[in-house]
């Protein structure tokens, strides 16, 4: 048992007695010493002179007291240890959740699967540039590829279209966004919650031009700024009904001069800087999961 008693006939002032590691009864003959042994981590003491019988009392209640704690540090332990296997067991069920729901935007598009991969490793390159926490960086890694769920309630014929939108069918695409965020709303998954901040938010624009609220500048929840950026480099990299797939250069040419549909002064300027120190990584990333 490592329940070691320590006992001193005098007690020095240069001695500093680990009382986390034992237990110390201090004896001593002198008054003078019984705080001072006290403030170095004594548990208690006896003046000489002693009868036998208390100190046995004694160090049976300090032994006692001893085994309580150990017990008490083991339960707790313990209680950590539960905690840490519910947390993870709940992460993992929120992840399924994302997977379960992206596999069902893919099921629509077959281009989705690629994108949702390549949209979370861009997301995490700019927050990290950013320097959001590593909470918010895991939580927009996950969340992220949820930013156009809500695409599972347009219509095929509008979704699937192989050309440009008329006016009446780019109002039903627009819904999208909204419709996202109800699916993704009212939950307790902080990946869930920034999955619906960001449906709602990402095709907002920093100037104002953005839909579905017009939402300008700060106003947009940076998890959506970063989003909108990470998005439209993808668009711009992949083929559309409306235009070919641009190479790497080029969009960042388009993303930092702008073109017809798109301006820089769609961006958070703060983004847009990280984006040009970083936009390497971001060609790294699309060549690395090109579908």
């Amino acid at each position: 048992m490592d329940l070691d008693l320590l006992f001193f006939g005098r007690f020095s002032h240069n001695y500093h007695i680990k009382w986390n590691q034992h237990p110390v009864l201090v004896i001593t003959a002198q008054p003078n010493q019984k705080l001072r042994a006290l403030k170095a981590g004594a548990e208690d003491f006896i003046s000489k002179p002693f009868e036998m019988a208390e100190v046995l009392v004694r160090v049976h209640n300090m032994l006692k007291i001893r085994l309580l704690n150990k017990e008490l540090h083991s339960y707790n332990d313990v209680l950590e240890q539960r905690v840490r296997e519910r947390t993870a067991d709940l992460k993992e069920g929120y992840q399924e959740t994302i997977f379960t729901m992206t596999r069902a935007a893919e099921h629509k598009d077959e281009d989705t699967g690629a994108h949702v991969q390549r949209i979370s490793y861009y997301s995490r390159v700019l927050s990290e540039a950013l320097g959001m926490d590593e909470e918010f960086i895991e939580n927009i890694f996950f969340a992220s590829p949820m930013h156009d769920i809500g695409k599972i309630g347009v219509p095929d014929h509008v979704l699937l279209k192989p050309s440009n939108f008329a006016p009446n069918e780019w109002e039903v695409m627009q819904e999208h966004a909204a419709m996202g965020a109800k699916i993704l709303g009212n939950s307790k998954s902080p990946y869930l919650k920034m999955g619906a901040e960001i449906a709602l938010n990402h095709h907002e624009r920093w100037d104002g031009s953005g839909y579905p609220n017009g939402k300008k500048g700060e106003d947009i929840p940076i998890s959506a700024r970063i989003m909108c950026i990470c998005d439209i480099y993808d668009a711009l990299r992949s083929k559309r009904p409306y235009k070919p797939a641009f190479d790497h250069e080029k969009t960042v040419e388009i993303i930092i001069n702008g073109d017809s549909r798109t301006q820089p002064e769609h961006f958070d300027p703060l983004i847009l800087e990280a984006f040009k120190l970083n936009h390497q990584m971001f060609c790294d990333i699309f060549d690395e999961y090109e579908a």
